[in-house]
């Protein structure tokens, strides 16, 4: 697979995975029945998972690029994840509201790190 079809099929998936995200905090945060449905639940595995693959697909593509770089990208996913988790499964509304807005935070970073090419961290 060519790097731009690989960089776009990325881009997508970043783009589902963060708006899924959103959706399901909304839907989570009202709670609506369609958050309890179990494909609401499985879905977002596999768009991370196919996201990841994406992630190695690219790094493999370009080895180019600094290892700081990188190291910001996975700091950043990592830390979108963590607070994505949190932001689900807190119970208190501080903890939730909170998490939320720090897990964007980090899909911020990583979209400065990714459009500017250069690392905030290292």
């Amino acid at each position: 697979m060519s790097y731009l079809a690989l960089k776009h099929i990325h881009v997508s998936l970043v783009v589902i995975s963060v708006l899924f995200f959103i959706v399901r905090f909304f839907w989570h945060s009202t709670n609506a029945a369609m958050a309890r449905q179990k494909w609401v639940k499985i879905v977002p595995h596999i768009i991370d998972t196919l996201l990841i693959v994406s992630i190695v697909g690219l790094v493999w593509h370009s080895l180019v690029l600094a290892p700081a770089w990188y190291m910001n990208k996975t700091l950043g996913l990592i830390g979108y994840i963590v607070f994505a988790i949190i932001a689900m499964r807190a119970q208190t509304p501080l903890w939730r509201y909170g998490a939320f807005v720090v897990a964007l935070g980090w899909v911020l970073m990583l979209l400065h790190v990714a459009y500017a090419k250069v690392p905030l961290f290292g």
